[in-house]
């Protein structure tokens, strides 16, 4: 990094592929005040946050005071991450897309960890393999696995790091068996799918869903306790003239599309890396 600060307003300015008039038009400045900064003038203390602004960085980069990376620290990185993504959620800069952010940000991560010499561009790569349907980076090791699938209208990313009492949580959960055998049945997938778009404001006796699903109310008579039970439906008791009548309300819940996410991923086994590495000596489950 130059040290004088017309040096790194030429080196940024370059980098953005702006002339010294483009520059000066967005700061209402001439061009040939760009130019003498350049040739070692300095610019006036209040346009040096509008100049840090369109180039991106900080005031400080524009002195020449860049930290070596090495010098940075994990808290600095991660309180830049954090002030960088507060402010642009704020102000909605740039049409900034919360999303869009952590994928990309997600992805430079995992290009760094795989040891990639530079950087690839995330964008291209989507577009690249758009019409593949899963490609992925991953990485696994003794601490965890991260998975990251780059197909445009499939995006997701998961992380799971390893705990001493993981294994433990899930091999004692008794219930596994009884939850996966309402998908495991036709008319059981059909009740859960129905919960998750029927809307949460709408109320439905047990007939009406039977009808809507398209299965018989003996079948959802059998599914409609565990859809209860685990939180698709809510339950209420009206007494019309005398008779208990049974009123439902689906409940949306995201965390169904991670699970058939990660189904969808079983089911269509063939997979394609864009970054992959594997470094783990234990069992994933102990």
């Amino acid at each position: 990094m130059l040290t004088r600060i017309g040096d790194n307003i030429a080196f940024y300015r370059k980098q953005k592929g702006m002339t010294q008039e483009q520059l000066g038009e967005l700061l209402n400045v001439s061009g040939q005040a760009v130019s003498k900064w350049e040739k070692g003038g300095v610019p006036d203390v209040y346009l040096l946050p509008k100049i840090a602004e369109i180039f991106e960085v900080s005031i400080d980069y524009l002195f020449g005071c860049r930290k070596e990376i090495s010098e940075i620290t994990k808290e600095e990185m991660l309180n830049n991450l954090f002030e960088y993504s507060l402010y642009n959620c704020f102000h909605n800069k740039d049409k900034f897309v919360q999303f869009d952010f952590l994928f990309e940000a997600i992805w430079s991560i995992q290009c760094a960890y795989l040891g990639n010499e530079e950087l690839l561009d995330y964008n291209e790569i989507i577009e690249k393999y758009k019409d593949n349907p899963q490609i992925t980076s991953q990485i696994i090791n003794d601490e965890g696995t991260t998975y990251l699938t780059l197909i445009k209208d499939f995006p997701f990313f998961c992380a799971v790091a390893d705990s001493p009492g993981i294994s433990s949580k899930l091999l004692q959960e008794n219930n596994f068996c009884e939850f996966f055998s309402i998908f495991a049945k036709d008319y059981g997938f059909k009740a859960i799918i129905f919960t998750q778009i029927a809307g949460d404001y709408n109320k439905y006796t047990d007939k009406a869903i039977a009808e809507k699903i398209g299965i018989t109310e003996n079948e959802f008579a059998k599914v409609c306790p565990h859809l209860v039970k685990y939180g698709f439906l809510q339950e209420d008791v009206l007494l019309l003239e005398g008779n208990e009548v049974r009123i439902y309300h689906a409940c949306s819940n995201p965390e169904i599309r991670p699970m058939l996410i990660m189904a969808y991923q079983f089911i269509n086994a063939s997979q394609c890396f864009v970054n992959f590495m594997s470094h783990r000596t234990k069992p994933y489950l102990t």
